[in-house]
């Protein structure tokens, strides 16, 4: 095998095999992912990504500013960018795409944006290989389905990894997907902390209302532990003024650990013979 025809396949191994768009075939008008794989005097032929590795057509006139500039000082073996699709002839499958009708701000968004699917699509092969299925036949039995309802693949897997399977179950979807699509949420996703936080006002008029309030305090955040939050602070701001800081990485279990904590201070510092209100920080 020549150095030209190792470079060509080399290429290609960097170019999803599988298409991963709903149409067989771009439309005019259509922003594409290309992986250029050869250049000629004439124009260039880059790899579709998105649809398998298609071939497409960029014409010379379509990638440089003027007959004085030289292709290769706009593309280059490999590169991947974006094309916006100027002719389909879907009978032949022919496509021919311009890199010169690319604005900046659209090559930004669209790299972006690719970025995520095939971050996204790299997690859901893996969830194939658990399912023993080609990645083909997942997109088809829920993949493109999730990416209806999330907006995008990643998103899929940074839901799963924040919230669990809740949602996942609401679409229908079977045991074994729900648990494949968790185990790589867990094993490939990193969730950030976030932090939930508020101001609760408690007043004792007992003679040893201090000691009553501190009580209190404790068992809050005991119960937030034991509620399983990744950590909490309850410190004052100016008696009889406390702030909560509740920290962890599901926002809808915070809320509801919140909640909690408020609750049992309210309840228990009105049985102590005080009482309490909350304000939210950041409502």
């Amino acid at each position: 095998m020549s150095k030209r025809e190792d470079k060509v396949d080399e290429i290609r191994k960097n170019v999803l095999s599988v298409r991963i768009s709903r149409k067989e075939l771009p439309d005019i008008g259509d922003l594409v992912i290309g992986t250029v794989y050869r250049i000629l005097e004439h124009g260039a032929y880059v790899l579709l990504d998105e649809y398998g590795g298609l071939e497409a057509y960029a014409p010379i006139n379509e990638v440089v500013q003027s007959w004085f500039h030289d292709i290769k000082d706009y593309l280059r073996l490999g590169q991947k960018t974006v094309f916006r699709v100027i002719r389909v002839d879907a009978r032949r499958r022919l496509i021919d795409v311009s890199l010169r009708k690319v604005r900046e701000e659209e090559k930004r968004e669209k790299l972006a944006k690719w970025k995520r699917t095939l971050k996204g699509v790299k997690l859901l092969e893996l969830v194939a290989k658990k399912l023993n299925m080609p990645l083909d036949k997942a997109l088809q039995d829920f993949g493109w389905k999730l990416e209806d309802y999330y907006g995008d693949f990643l998103s899929i897997f940074e839901n799963a990894a924040k919230h669990g399977a809740g949602d996942l179950r609401k679409l229908g979807l079977s045991d074994d997907v729900i648990n494949a699509i968790n185990e790589v949420a867990k094993e490939r996703i990193e969730v950030e902390s976030t932090e939930i936080s508020g101001v609760i006002r408690i007043i004792s008029i007992k003679p040893d209302g201090v000691r009553h309030v501190r009580e209190v305090l404790l068992k809050a955040m005991d119960l937030a532990r034991k509620e399983g939050v990744d950590g909490v602070r309850i410190y004052t701001i100016g008696p009889p003024r406390y702030r909560i800081d509740i920290v962890g990485k599901d926002p809808k279990k915070l809320e509801l650990v919140l909640k909690d904590v408020v609750n049992l201070i309210t309840t228990e510092i009105k049985k102590r013979g005080g009482e309490a209100s909350f304000t939210r920080i950041g409502e």
